[in-house]
């Protein structure tokens, strides 16, 4: 449950940053890899928070 958790946060708040990211950034955060977000993000998040962050960028960078 607690892996779900982490996973929705990141979600939360990967699709808040997304929502208000200049097009270059957001650009060039959907066409990162998964280090690049892991670089960007604090040293102290899960995998499992960075990955639903990525999730919520790439979702709103193909427009869903």
């Amino acid at each position: 449950m607690e892996t779900e958790c982490k996973r929705q946060r990141g979600l939360d708040a990967g699709r808040r940053w997304a929502e208000r990211a200049a097009p270059e950034k957001l650009a060039a955060m959907a066409n990162g890899s998964f280090d690049d977000f892991n670089q960007m993000l604090p040293p102290d998040m899960s995998d499992q928070f960075i990955g639903g962050f990525r999730e919520a960028v790439l979702h709103v960078w193909r427009g869903g």
